[in-house]
């Protein structure tokens, strides 16, 4: 039995060595190394130092604090715009021109109306 057993184990260690000897010999060859890359070209520049303004420009909206709404306390029509747009005005400014004729007829008309009482009163 130890003569199968020896048997075996020289089979083995024989495979071993071969394997190993071929393997030696495979990562042994003599190849010339790979030929090098040519060197790329590269320009060059001189750099002159200057001053430069840092300038960030970003999108953005804009909403008035206050708010003025601009209401009619009689009606009319509007002669005239006294105001520009976006401009600041003071307290009491006038800011329309309203064509005065329908006021001057109807101020003709209430002081006809108070002269025509007044008459009336005063006749017995």
């Amino acid at each position: 039995m130890s003569s199968k057993i020896f048997a075996k184990y020289l089979i083995t260690v024989t495979f071993v060595i071969y394997a190993a000897l071929i393997s030696l010999l495979s990562g042994c060859s003599a190849d010339d190394p790979p030929p090098a890359a040519p060197k790329p070209s590269v320009s060059v520049i001189t750099v002159q130092p200057r001053s430069q303004a840092l300038t960030t420009e970003l999108a953005g909206r804009t909403q008035a604090f206050m708010v003025a709404e601009i209401r009619p306390q009689v009606s009319g029509i509007v002669q005239q715009r006294l105001f520009v747009e976006g401009a600041d005005v003071k307290a009491g400014q006038p800011l329309y021109q309203l064509d005065s004729a329908t006021y001057q007829a109807a101020l003709a008309e209430s002081q006809a109306t108070l002269a025509k009482s007044r008459a009336t009163l005063k006749s017995p």
